[in-house]
């Protein structure tokens, strides 16, 4: 009888909520606020739930309301787009049906990431050009926000979880113990088990409501669990989440109704950001540590012993009372990430020096600049400068140039590999710098729409293949030859060589924004 007795007291829900609340405010402003931006920016990159993050979002809203983010020239874009959709060849056989779908698509995606079609209609004239392009890199966003959800954000918030815990126990958490669960050895079974996790919650809750929410707490220690001890599977993380739930699913419920006063916040711009989401966050985490702690609970795979003890708050105050005369933060299993820089055998080493970087790039602008005269010298029997620059730079070459460089020479024992990256990372820098010349400034300064294998006229398949031996070159002549030049000369030489090109290079970008990007004959054409 005493045995039950005692077990009936392992839930307290004016203790849990009096820890929770002492945690978040009671250890001084500072670490208060470093838990608000460690619970600001999982809110931003979407990783909290949605009752967590609600606050922050009205807050957003409000920031939408004052600046008129939200107008009617939103929705009168967002059916522009709708209707180049359905307007399309791909719809014009389509029965109604489909195309009724297709448009609740586009609505979904464009009311989901309303933030894509706000920036790229800024520029009216881009949007009405460009359609294609605008919904491509919608989809393409979406696309990539919904593999982040699944595979990216459910495994950070086991970081966010840790965190939370490691905040209990101690007065001052370093932020980067958010990455303490978070090994690279860890995340494919992290992602699993989340994604498991997830799908379990999601059918639970299509198929029955009621059961759905039972589920819902039966499973709710699963995050907790696994920022304890990331090597469990997920058989092992529900069944020692079920162990710890059972018979206290209904308080867990009850207790979080009697944190009502949470709900409410969470309808005041800020008050959820900087009261509301911290302290629901710590009351998870109150929630986790009275069940771990239960007598009946096996806890063999969960290794914190630190984890066993009172919170901080308690502990300082047993400190007051001179019970005891110090606390030390606790020793975890889960150690820092591995920050050291030691050098290995058999580690790449990049031999480049901080005013190799600078001739490197001023180089690779040249040759850039010097490739663009000579082919329009050849094609058009004209001398022009065709750099979007008045000086003798081109700097997407050198930006390119250094990256590859850069990132690339630890590839050097493999051609084929290189060849391949370089063909990709010079895709993407010409595609974003076509794409903003275009957007920002409204002119083209290369177009090949008549080349085969082209995206929108931004890229091609032989500009590439051009680029790809261009990186080559630059990996195993220009780069090491140009070092070699350099370091021939004294350091202070480097030095005001250095400073001389970039001191001129900053006096053209000031020209450029006084009198305008270089527009001469055959370079960055106005567009229609």
């Amino acid at each position: 009888m005493a045995k039950k007795n005692k077990e009936n007291n392992v839930w307290d829900f004016k203790q849990i909520r009096k820890y929770a609340w002492d945690t978040v405010f009671h250890k001084g402003w500072k670490p208060w606020l470093w838990l608000v931006l460690v619970c600001f920016f999982f809110n931003f990159i979407g990783a909290l739930n949605p009752l967590q993050s609600s606050g922050i979002d009205l807050a957003y809203s409000y920031f939408d309301k004052m600046i008129g983010y939200k107008d009617e020239r939103f929705d009168q874009n967002v059916e522009y787009l709708k209707q180049f959709v359905l307007d399309s060849k791909l719809m014009s056989k389509a029965d109604e049906e489909d195309r009724e779908s297709v448009g609740t698509l586009v609505d979904e995606m464009a009311s989901g990431n309303s933030w894509v079609i706000r920036a790229l209609s800024a520029n009216a004239a881009y949007f009405q050009r460009n359609p294609g392009e605008v919904f491509a890199n919608l989809a393409l966003i979406a696309i990539v926000i919904l593999f982040l959800k699944f595979f990216i954000q459910n495994v950070l918030l086991i970081g966010l979880c840790r965190y939370c815990m490691e905040f209990r126990q101690q007065k001052e958490v370093r932020m980067r113990r958010v990455m303490a669960p978070l090994h690279l050895s860890n995340i494919p079974n992290l992602i699993r088990v989340m994604l498991c996790y997830n799908i379990s919650i999601f059918l639970w809750s299509m198929l029955f409501f009621i059961p759905g929410i039972i589920k819902t707490y039966e499973y709710s220690m699963v995050s907790y669990i696994l920022a304890e001890n990331p090597n469990l599977k997920w058989r092992e993380a529900k069944k020692l989440s079920k162990q710890m739930t059972r018979g206290y699913k209904w308080k867990m419920f009850l207790t979080d109704l009697s944190f009502i006063y949470i709900w409410i916040l969470q309808i005041i711009p800020f008050a959820g950001l900087l009261v509301a989401t911290p302290l629901a966050q710590q009351l998870g985490v109150e929630f986790y540590f009275t069940l771990r702690n239960r007598a009946d609970v096996d806890t063999s795979m969960l290794p914190e012993k630190a984890f066993a003890d009172a919170p901080y708050v308690k502990k300082a105050n047993r400190q007051k009372k001179n019970i005891i005369s110090e606390i030390e933060s606790p020793e975890y299993v889960l150690a820092d990430i591995n920050t050291t820089t030691a050098h290995k055998k058999g580690r790449f080493r990049f031999d480049y020096s901080p005013t190799d970087i600078v001739f490197l790039f001023f180089c690779f602008c040249l040759i850039g600049w010097i490739w663009e005269v000579s082919y329009e010298f050849v094609n058009s029997h004209v001398l022009v400068n065709r750099g979007t620059m008045y000086g003798p730079w081109i700097p997407i070459y050198g930006f390119g140039g250094l990256a590859i460089v850069i990132l690339l020479s630890r590839f050097k024992d493999n051609k084929l590999k290189l060849f391949g990256m370089t063909m990709v990372i010079c895709a993407i820098l010409e595609y974003l710098a076509s794409f903003a010349l275009e957007f920002i400034f409204n002119s083209s300064y290369w177009d090949y729409k008549k080349m085969f294998m082209n995206v929108n006229g931004r890229i091609c398949l032989a500009g590439l293949l051009a680029f790809g031996i261009g990186g080559l070159f630059g990996v195993y002549v220009a780069a090491p030859a140009i070092s070699r030049f350099v370091n021939r000369f004294a350091k202070k030489t480097q030095y005001i060589a250095a400073a001389v090109l970039c001191v001129l290079f900053v006096v053209d970008l000031i020209c450029c924004a006084c009198f305008g990007f270089n527009t001469g004959a055959s370079v960055g054409g106005k567009i229609a």
